[in-house]
């Protein structure tokens, strides 16, 4: 699980030739936050202690879908919490893992237990192994359990339009995935965007576990995130918005010892103004009756309240902060302040705007009135995590013509709009003529409900090496190769084929065939000029290409949930299923490429030597779970049968299922018991047989979430 132990001091690698130690002590942090009272004088010490300590280890229990995640949490109740009870280590003893109180069904947990207890206790090691594998295949997700609050807050439905604003690193945004994939079938839709564009590539390694065909990746500042046109005259307006915006993140001071060397008090100030200007755009996408979370990994209230309260007085009453006393109880939260002072950057305090420091900063003494009390503060010492801000908007109605729709601070005006055409499609903010002006980056004021035009985002040199930077080309639904699958597959006709795609520019399948939701048929298509697209769709198909004279497409497992719903049954059976017990399907884990004459399973293989060569939906009856088999993809070779899974996901059904620990990650075996080489490569025994993973690409590192 890889954090430190509780008494492991915290280093920077901040001058060449070593490592110096961060001590965790910042005089203008205590002074500062002192003297503006976030908490009481006699609480101070217990806070500031708080800050102090190590942060616990937290995680959330996902699954593909929320009976997958009770599974998981049934097995780590059951069979692993028990024995971690009563442990000692060193003469002390040891706190078992124990679930969040205020988070739903208990899917959420925090550890506080060393890496040294881990590695050396027989229990936790085993504890941990469980974790490592349930984590592989996205089971499992590390997150901190503030992180987890304002996903929780939205009440996201099935049926939602959804967008994260500032999205990346994506563990937010894969719970807003998670809500709408609460039913089998959702119709809503998530847009996910970040303006960094290699992070808004790591974004997708975050969420592409989920196998979502109901999400869409964009790259976009969000102070002027674009309408998506859905219609000739219509526009895609969200029920549900996350403004996680950028901050100084001095909340993350337990997790993030830089906070305590870097710590300075125009961090705050240098983002206010384009805090104002996320969460005034979200509100502008937002519809009426819908609702937003605005949060930050931030205590200062210039980042928080002064922002929630310069957003309400913009609105005029179209927008309220809703109280949420009575939501996620157990969650130990403070009011949202109501007043506070404002130091500048001379570190002196102030008593109105100068020097750039506008008058949104400043209490204008009606806050209360704002409802700024109903912001939720969580702070260190309350339930041992890091510090955070939310607060949750609701709209009441639209902009009228007389409001303000844009909280940016008074400048020198630019010619005409202020935007310029860039190759006849898009605006972008033309360069300030003069010293004065705004820099380019920051929105102009825009009437209520206008498009604000994207923003050229600067490229990063480096991306994920199997970043995709390919159009979308929507197939035609008569396509040839769409009809060879169907009839094939024996797929009915109620899929809906239009929503396939590719990622080439001939707009041909070549490699891969995607799908996504129909919902998001007209947001790609109609907008793919205007909008920068990064992600969009789960795999379908990939291309076989040793196979001549039947189906060269193969079904990837990120799409056998899809297709499978969508087979076409005679009579009770599928032309291209077969179905085998438990004991088969362990085998078939532990053994690459068994041979037809060394199955045990007559009846299956009975069922194998009636089909033709290629892939196949494998039916494992008897799984124990409400009579709802398990199904996987599987090749159909020459001679013999391979389980189509990475070796991830191997291993983790190999635990969950069948038991079987220490699964190392060599992967599966031949039959005479020495090693495959490798579950993601043909086997030489049978070259025309496919991968028996279909993510063969190289992946990056996902990282680790941040507040």
């Amino acid at each position: 699980m890889g954090r430190r132990g509780r008494n492991d001091h915290p280093r920077s690698r901040d001058q060449p030739g070593g490592w110096v130690e961060i001590q965790k002590q910042n005089a203008a942090f205590e002074e500062y936050y002192k003297a503006l009272g976030i908490v009481p004088e006699w609480e101070w010490p217990a806070f500031f202690a708080a800050c102090k300590q190590t942060l616990p280890v937290t995680f959330r229990i996902t699954g593909t879908s929320h009976h997958d995640a009770l599974q998981v949490r049934d097995t780590l109740v059951n069979e692993y919490v028990p024995f971690l009870k009563n442990i000692t280590w060193e003469g002390e003893e040891v706190e078992p893992p124990t679930k969040l109180p205020w988070y739903p069904d208990g899917l959420a947990w925090q550890i506080r237990v060393g890496k040294t207890v881990i590695r050396k206790s027989k229990p936790f090691a085993r504890f941990q192994r469980f974790l490592v594998v349930e984590t592989d295949v996205g089971n499992i997700s590390r997150q901190e359990a503030v992180s987890m609050i304002p996903p929780l807050l939205l009440d996201v439905q099935p049926h939602h339009a959804v967008i994260d604003l500032c999205a990346a690193p994506g563990s937010k945004t894969a719970q807003l995935i998670e809500a709408v994939h609460a039913v089998p079938d959702p119709t809503g839709i998530v847009v996910a965007n970040d303006s960094d564009h290699k992070r808004s590539h790591m974004l997708i390694h975050q969420v592409k576990r989920l196998n979502s065909p109901n999400l869409v990746v964009t790259n976009h500042d969000a102070q002027l995130f674009p309408r998506i046109r859905v219609g000739d005259e219509s526009y895609l307006r969200y029920d549900r918005v996350l403004c996680d915006v950028p901050c100084s993140g001095d909340g993350t001071m337990r997790k993030n010892i830089n906070v305590w060397r870097d710590w300075a008090v125009h961090n705050g100030l240098s983002l206010h103004q384009t805090q104002i200007n996320i969460l005034n755009r979200g509100l502008h996408l937002l519809k009426p009756g819908g609702k937003l979370v605005y949060s930050t990994c931030s205590l200062n209230p210039i980042e928080n309240e002064a922002v929630v309260a310069q957003a309400v007085r913009l609105w005029r009453g179209k927008v309220r902060v809703v109280d949420c006393t009575e939501l996620l109880p157990g969650l130990v939260r403070r009011k949202g302040m109501t007043s506070w002072e404002v130091m500048g950057k001379d570190k002196l305090w102030k008593s109105g705007p100068e020097n750039g420091i506008p008058a949104s900063c400043f209490v204008q003494g009606d806050e209360v009135e704002l409802g700024v009390e109903n912001c939720m503060r969580i702070y260190p010492h309350d339930q041992d995590t890091g510090g955070f801000f939310i607060t949750l908007f609701e709209k009441i109605a639209e902009a009228g013509d007389a409001a303000v729709s844009s909280a940016a601070p008074k400048r020198k005006a630019l010619p005409d709009d202020g935007l310029e055409q860039d190759d006849g499609s898009a605006k972008r903010p033309k360069a300030a003529a003069a010293a004065g002006d705004a820099p380019a980056s920051e929105p102009t004021t825009q009437p209520p409900g206008a498009d604000p035009q994207p923003v050229p985002v600067k490229r990063k040199e480096r991306l994920p090496r199997d970043a995709n930077e390919e159009p979308f080309k929507f197939l035609a639904s008569d396509h040839p190769t769409i009809e060879n699958c169907w009839s094939f597959y024996s797929i009915s006709d109620d899929f809906p084929r239009t929503s396939l795609l590719v990622r080439n520019a001939t707009g041909e399948p070549v490699r891969t065939i995607y799908y996504v939701h129909p919902q998001l048929f007209p947001v790609i298509s109609l907008n793919d000029t205007k909008v920068k697209f990064i992600h969009a769709g789960i795999k379908l198909f990939a291309y076989q290409k040793t196979l001549e004279g039947t189906c060269p497409w193969r079904v990837q497992s990120e799409g056998m949930a899809v297709l499978y719903r969508h087979i076409a049954r005679n009579e009770g059976d599928a032309v291209r299923v077969v179905r085998c017990g438990l004991d088969t399907l362990e085998t078939l884990c532990h053994v690459t490429f068994p041979k037809f004459n060394e199955l045990k399973d007559k009846q299956f293989l009975s069922q194998l030597q009636a089909l033709t060569e290629g892939c196949v939906f494998l039916e494992v009856v008897d799984a124990g779970d409400d009579d709802k088999p398990l199904v996987f993809p599987m090749w159909r070779g020459r001679g013999s049968v391979n389980l189509m899974l990475p070796k991830q996901d191997t291993a983790e059904l190999l635990l969950r299922v069948f038991k079987v620990e220490n699964v190392r990650d060599e992967g599966k075996k031949k039959e005479d018991g020495t090693p495959a080489e490798t579950t993601d490569a043909p086997a030489e025994t049978e070259p025309e047989t496919p991968a028996t993973a279909d993510q063969t690409e190289t992946e990056a590192a996902e990282p680790d979430e941040t507040a």
